[in-house]
C-alpha cells in the first residue's frame, strides 16, 4: 500500500511538472514585451527595446531574450548606449519545488557598451531629475534602504559576459578609450547579507580582453584571474602584451570607495624598443630591449579623474641599442656650446618628438635610462638620460599631465662628473614645446637675425668651463662614456 501511495505521489508531481512546462510553452511572451519596456521606462527612466524573440527552453530550463537596446530619452544620439545580443537566464528545477528560485547562470552575449562625455560635462546614460518631486524621491530613497537592509542571499552560480565591447568618449577632452571583445566568467559567488552591501559579495573570477585602447596606445591579450572579497579583487595573475612583449604581474580593484581603485604592477622583461618608438614616434628606429618595473595606480572614471589621480612609477633600461637613420652624436654636437649657438633652437622639435630633421647615419646608444614617478598630476623626470660612445645627455623637471605641459625641463649634456657642459630650458604644451627666452636664447635669435641680414657680426657665448666643485646636474645610473 505504502509503495503505492509513494508511487502515486511521484506520478502527481511528475504530471504537475510536465503539465506546467506544457503550458508554459504555448505562452507566447513576446506579448508581454510592452509590458516590460513599460515597466523598465518607468522604473529607470530608460528605454528598452526589445527587437528579438522572448523564448523559453527546458533544457537546461530558462528563459532567452534576442537583440536588446537600451537609450536614454533625454540623450539624442544615432545610436543606444548599451545593445545585447542575447540574454539568457537558466533555473535550477529542485529549488522550484521548495518555492526557491536558483540561479544556474546568467549569460550576455555580444553586449555593446557605449559611454559618452560631452563637452559640457554630462553623460549619455544620466537621467535628469529636476522633474522628480520631493514626495517621489523620498518614497524612492525609503524603498532603497528597505531594500539594502532585507536584501536576500544571491543565489546566482555563475554569470558570463562573452563578446562585450566598451567605447569612452571624452568629447570635452577630445580622448577615446576602448575595450574589445571582453570575456568574463564569475563563479562561486555567495553573498553575506549581515555585511555592508558590497563587501559582503565575494566571488571568483577569469577575464580576458583582446585590446584596450587609448588614442594611439594599445595593450593587448590581456588576462587575468581574480578573487573577489570584503570590496577589494586581488588579481594574483595579470597578464597582457605591450609593444608587443608579454609582461606578466598582479594587480588589485579596489571597490571600497565612492569610484573604483585600480593597482597594478608588473616586472617588464626584454620590452621591443622598435614597437615602444614606434607607438610613440610613429616610427620604429630603435632597435634592442629594455627592462624595468612599473607600478600604477588610478581611480576609474572620466580621462580627468585617471590624469588626476594617477599615481606611481615606470622605470626601464637598455643597454647597446641601435638608432636607426639618426646619427645621435651628431645630434648633440648641434647643443654644444662651441658649435654655432643659433642652432640650440632645435632643442624644442627633438624634446617634442620632431626628430625628422635629424635625418642621417647610424648609432649605438651605450645605455639609455628613464624613470617617471608619477603624482599629484605630474610625471617627475627622476632618471632620464642616455649615453654614446662621446657624449652623456641627461634630462630634469617635469611634466604637467592635466594641461600637457612642461614644467622647467632641462637638458643638459655632462662631463664625467654629471656637471653640466651645455643646458637648456624647455617650457610650453607637449604639442608646441618652446625655450626659455633667457639671455642665451636672446643672443642665439639674433645670431639668426643677423645672418638672415647678410651681416657679419656674430654674438658669441662663451664655453662653459666646468668647476671643479660643481653642483652635478645627473647623479643616474647611466655612465659616462669612457674615453679612447
Amino acid at each position: 500500500m505504502f509503495q503505492k501511495i509513494g508511487l502515486s505521489v511521484v506520478l502527481f508531481f511528475t504530471l504537475s511538472i510536465v503539465l506546467f512546462f506544457l503550458v508554459i510553452k504555448v505562452i507566447d511572451f513576446n506579448e508581454y514585451k510592452p509590458k516590460i519596456q513599460k515597466m523598465i521606462k518607468e522604473a529607470t527612466g530608460y528605454e528598452l527595446a526589445i527587437k528579438g524573440d522572448i523564448t523559453l527552453s527546458l533544457t537546461p530550463v530558462g528563459v532567452s531574450i534576442l537583440n536588446v537596446e537600451v537609450s536614454n530619452p533625454s540623450y539624442q544620439s544615432d545610436a543606444p548606449f548599451a545593445q545585447l545580443g542575447s540574454f539568457d537566464v537558466a533555473i535550477e528545477i529542485a529549488p522550484l519545488l521548495r518555492k526557491e528560485v536558483k540561479v544556474k547562470y546568467i549569460a550576455l552575449e555580444k553586449l555593446t557598451l557605449l559611454i559618452e562625455k560631452t563637452q559640457e560635462g554630462k553623460f549619455n546614460f544620466e537621467i535628469p531629475t529636476a522633474n522628480i518631486s520631493p514626495e517621489k524621491k523620498q518614497n524612492e530613497t525609503n524603498s532603497t534602504i528597505s531594500k539594502e537592509s532585507n536584501l536576500p542571499l544571491v543565489n546566482v552560480k555563475k554569470i558570463r559576459f562573452e563578446d562585450a565591447n566598451i567605447r569612452y568618449i571624452d568629447n570635452e577632452a577630445k580622448r577615446q578609450f576602448t575595450l574589445n571583445d571582453i570575456d568574463l566568467s564569475i563563479n562561486d559567488i555567495n553573498y553575506d547579507a549581515l555585511k555592508h552591501r558590497i563587501q559582503g559579495l565575494s566571488f571568483k573570477a577569469e577575464s580576458t580582453i583582446a585590446q584596450a585602447k587609448y588614442d594611439k596606445y594599445t595593450v593587448k591579450d590581456i588576462a587575468m584571474n581574480f578573487d573577489m572579497k570584503e570590496s577589494i579583487a586581488t588579481i594574483e595573475s595579470l597578464k597582457y602584451t605591450l609593444f608587443d612583449t608579454p609582461i606578466q604581474g598582479s594587480g588589485k580593484i579596489d571597490l571600497s570607495g565612492k569610484s573604483p581603485q585600480i593597482s597594478i604592477k608588473s616586472k617588464i622583461t626584454d620590452l621591443k624598443l622598435s614597437e615602444l618608438s614606434k607607438e610613440i614616434f610613429g616610427e620604429p628606429f630603435l632597435e634592442g630591449m629594455a627592462n624595468g618595473d612599473l607600478k600604477l595606480s588610478f581611480f576609474l572614471g572620466d580621462m580627468l579623474t585617471v590624469k588626476n589621480t594617477l599615481g606611481g612609477f615606470v622605470q626601464l633600461f637598455g643597454e647597446g641599442v641601435n638608432v636607426k637613420g639618426y646619427d645621435v652624436d651628431k645630434i648633440l654636437s648641434t647643443f654644444d656650446a662651441n658649435q654655432n649657438s643659433a642652432k640650440e633652437t632645435n632643442f624644442a622639435s627633438l624634446l617634442s618628438g620632431s626628430i625628422t630633421s635629424f635625418k642621417g647615419g647610424n648609432s649605438v646608444l651605450n645605455q639609455i635610462n628613464t624613470k617617471f614617478d608619477i603624482g599629484y598630476s605630474e610625471i617627475k623626470l627622476s632618471d632620464v638620460a642616455l649615453s654614446t660612445s662621446r657624449n652623456r645627455l641627461a634630462l630634469n623637471g617635469a611634466l604637467q599631465i592635466i594641461e600637457e605641459k612642461f614644467l622647467d625641463v632641462k637638458v643638459a649634456l655632462v662631463d664625467t662628473k654629471g656637471c653640466s657642459i651645455f643646458e637648456q630650458t624647455i617650457v610650453g604644451t607637449f604639442n608646441k614645446p618652446a625655450l626659455k627666452l633667457d639671455e642665451k636664447s636672446f643672443n642665439a635669435i639674433t645670431n639668426v637675425a643677423l645672418s638672415l641680414l647678410g651681416k657679419s657680426k656674430k654674438v658669441q657665448n662663451p664655453p662653459k668651463t666646468p668647476e671643479e666643485n660643481c653642483t652635478p646636474f645627473y647623479e643616474g645610473v647611466v655612465k659616462h662614456p669612457v674615453s679612447h
